[in-house]
């Protein structure tokens, strides 16, 4: 009987993200965390509060467990926070521009520039994990 092959990664396999993937989540929350200060309605300022909080215990789990699940809930944040930039700036444009004006200054532009990146350097991740677990099988 042959030999099984090496199966390809499992879901559970520990991943190796890049540092730069720790160093963007952490600067959107630290970006999101100024959206919260700066926005001009509550929920505006709620909703960069929770992205904030998201993003700490993203890096928390990127540290103790960099496994798939998290790298591709890390891929989900940014697209969350880039989906909520955009979502705003269209809540601005339906009541004119008033209750979020706070968004499209320097702190809204920085979130959505880091949040997109993360999402870059997540898929990245998972795509090189994927390509090595390839290569093994």
């Amino acid at each position: 009987m042959p030999a099984d092959p090496i199966p390809p990664a499992l879901p559970g396999d520990t991943l190796q993200p890049p540092k730069l993937l720790l160093g963007l989540v952490a600067a959107s929350a630290v970006a999101h965390g100024g959206l919260a200060v700066v926005s001009g309605a509550l929920w505006a300022q709620v909703l960069s509060g929770v992205l904030c909080a998201a993003a700490l215990v993203i890096v928390a789990l990127l540290i103790a467990r960099p496994v798939p699940h998290v790298v591709l809930g890390t891929a989900v944040f940014g697209m969350l926070g880039v989906a909520s930039f955009l979502g705003v700036l269209g809540a601005a444009l339906a009541t004119g521009g008033h209750p979020v004006s706070g968004w499209v200054g320097p702190w809204g532009i920085a979130a959505v520039i880091v949040d997109s990146s993360v999402v870059r350097i997540s898929a990245a991740v998972l795509r090189r994990a994927e390509n090595a677990a390839r290569k093994q099988g």
